[in-house]
Formats: C-alpha cells, structure tokens, sequence
C-alpha cells in the first residue's frame, strides 16, 4: 500500500483521489473503495517508523470511535497494516476543510 496521489494504493483495494490534509505526524487522503466503490477517507501516520506511543493513539483513535454512535461523528470502518504502522480507513461525507471553505 503506497499513499501516492498517482492511484498506488490500488494494490490495497483503495483508490487514491486526492491529499486532504498533510500535518507534522500525519496524512490524509480521499480514496475509493474498490470493492463497492464506497467513499473513504485515509489517515495514515506520516513517520516510516512511528513510536510505539504513535502507534497506541492511533489504535485508540480506532478503538474509540468505532464505539460512539453519535450523530455528527465520523465513523472508521477500518484499522488496516500500513508499512510499519496503521492505516485508520474513514467514513468520508464528503466535506473540505476550513482553509478550502474560508478561501472559496
């Protein structure tokens, strides 16, 4: 699984479409699910070999929010192997970001 906007997540059965975000210890894509074709968004850890500290939040992120049925929540349909990390797979509803929004 590679997380190229150039569609090299394929291999993984997800379709990159395009970066949403790109921070000081993460990323995050917009993609498709091949298999159904369902909207996803992608957040991965950015570091190729992120602390075990790294790794327990992100798995805790996972753990947390697949338990809240909340209205207004995103709901992650998946903690995926990713390199040396994880790969948290989203409910993509398909919004922007402040900055998108503020500058339109």
């Amino acid at each position: 699984m590679s997380a190229k906007s150039d569609g090299t997540l394929r291999s993984a059965g997800y379709q990159i479409l395009e970066q949403l975000y790109s921070g000081s210890r993460t990323q995050v894509y917009r993609a498709v699910r091949e298999c159904d074709r369902l909207p996803v968004v992608i957040k991965l850890l950015k570091r190729e070999y992120p602390t075990f500290s790294e790794l327990v939040q992100f798995r805790n992120q996972y753990a947390i929010a697949k338990n809240l049925d909340i209205p207004g929540i995103i709901k992650p349909y998946s903690l995926e192997a990713y390199h040396n990390g994880y790969a948290l797979v989203l409910e993509d509803f398909g919004g922007i970001s402040l900055r998108q929004f503020t500058s339109a």
